[in-house]
């Protein structure tokens, strides 16, 4: 599948050129998937829902996907957190789950415990405010669907396998959220690496140093993704590093910000893309 794609310019030069098109040329299933149209929500959702053969995860399959209550189109920012937390395996019911994380998006307070404990939500909370998932301009979704069945640290094992199975599903909610351009805030490693493999490409399962990642690009990122039905999106990738996550300091060199500077830069950034979408 990476012959088929077109690599993508990153870097500071990246922004000022004519950006190139990658092209999804997924399996049939995920083609499907991804051609679902903006008025189908549900279908996407169901998908997200179904066995899924071959993943780690299917067996004890309890996965997370917000209705909406108003049009996908409406969304201009998809923030993609790793996978949904082990403390939500206590729900009585994947519905239940998703009310349970539904209402700390709309009610919770950034430094409260249980927005700590959902993660990235106490900085996603401090960047936006309170935000409906199922309503709002702002969409949380995750790169693995599925809570996992032991603990968080599942993902460090089960990884691989499971993303091929998620790829096509985050692609899906590409495709129906927004219009011409969306904005996607990638939290954590593996989010990155989903995004990275489906816009440029890589590896999947790399050993990659998020804070080394940072600094070594102009972020936000900017990719033309052109979808196998022919649709077109433009796509700004901000990355920030989960709340809960060790920080490699780096000093500054050569005029480099520092990994906390990029992240207070990229949050003025959406906050003035948010100033600028209510003016």
């Amino acid at each position: 599948m990476g012959n088929d794609r077109i690599p993508m310019e990153r870097g500071i030069e990246a922004t000022h050129r004519k950006l190139p098109e990658t092209v999804f040329m997924g399996t049939p299933r995920y083609a499907s998937v991804a051609n679902t149209s903006d008025d189908s929500w549900d279908t996407v959702r169901e998908s997200v829902k179904g066995r899924c053969g071959g993943c780690p995860r299917d067996q004890s399959k309890m996965s997370l996907m917000f209705a909406r209550s108003k049009p996908s189109s409406l969304v201009e920012f998809l923030v993609l957190a790793q996978e949904p937390g082990y403390w939500l395996r206590s729900s009585a019911s994947t519905e239940a789950a998703e009310q349970r994380l539904g209402r700390i998006c709309r009610e919770s307070q950034p430094n409260s415990g249980e927005c700590k404990t959902a993660n990235p939500l106490s900085k996603v909370i401090h960047i936006f405010e309170n935000f409906d998932p199922t309503g709002d301009r702002v969409y949380l979704t995750h790169a693995l669907k599925c809570i996992p069945a032991v603990s968080d640290r599942d993902i460090n094992k089960e990884w691989r396998k499971a993303a091929t199975k998620c790829e096509g599903h985050l692609i899906a909610e590409m495709r129906s959220l927004g219009k011409a351009e969306l904005n996607i805030i990638a939290f954590g490693k593996f989010a990155l690496e989903m995004c990275l493999h489906i816009f440029e490409g890589q590896d999947v399962d790399q050993d990659l140093s998020i804070s080394e990642f940072m600094q070594s690009v102009k972020l936000p990122l900017s990719y033309r993704y052109k979808f196998k039905d022919g649709m077109v999106k433009n796509i700004n990738l901000f990355v920030f590093t989960n709340p809960s996550s060790e920080i490699v300091r780096i000093k500054k060199t050569g005029g480099r910000m520092t990994v906390e500077e990029i992240l207070e830069h990229e949050t003025m950034r959406i906050r003035e893309i948010l100033k600028t979408k209510k003016s």
